[in-house]
């Protein structure tokens, strides 16, 4: 039988980098630039846009296990918009270390 070594989860930082308004439907009403969370490897965040997360939630399992994007320029930081066309939010999220 084979053994499986589980690799510990980095700590990630989330950060909205930017919020963009809309003329008619204005901005969102969760976030504002520069608020930060800290992602447990359980939840989501107190107060975070589940719609948000949801989008988040891939990115943040990739880079929570060490892994990196193919587009990402920088080794453990990648950037994700909600799914809100209308008026998104930029999200960076910062692996940090182990």
């Amino acid at each position: 039988m084979a053994t499986h070594q589980w690799i510990k989860p980095k700590p990630i930082k989330i950060v909205v980098e930017r919020v963009t308004e809309h003329p008619e439907r204005g901005v969102c009403h969760c976030h504002q630039v520069g608020q930060e969370y800290t992602f447990d490897f359980e939840r989501c965040p107190v107060d975070f846009c589940a719609a948000a997360f949801h989008t988040l939630w891939p990115h943040l399992r990739v880079l929570e296990l060490g892994g990196r994007h193919p587009w990402d320029a920088e080794e453990g930081v990648t950037y994700v918009a909600c799914p809100d066309p209308n008026k998104p939010v930029i999200f960076k999220i910062v692996a940090g270390k182990k």
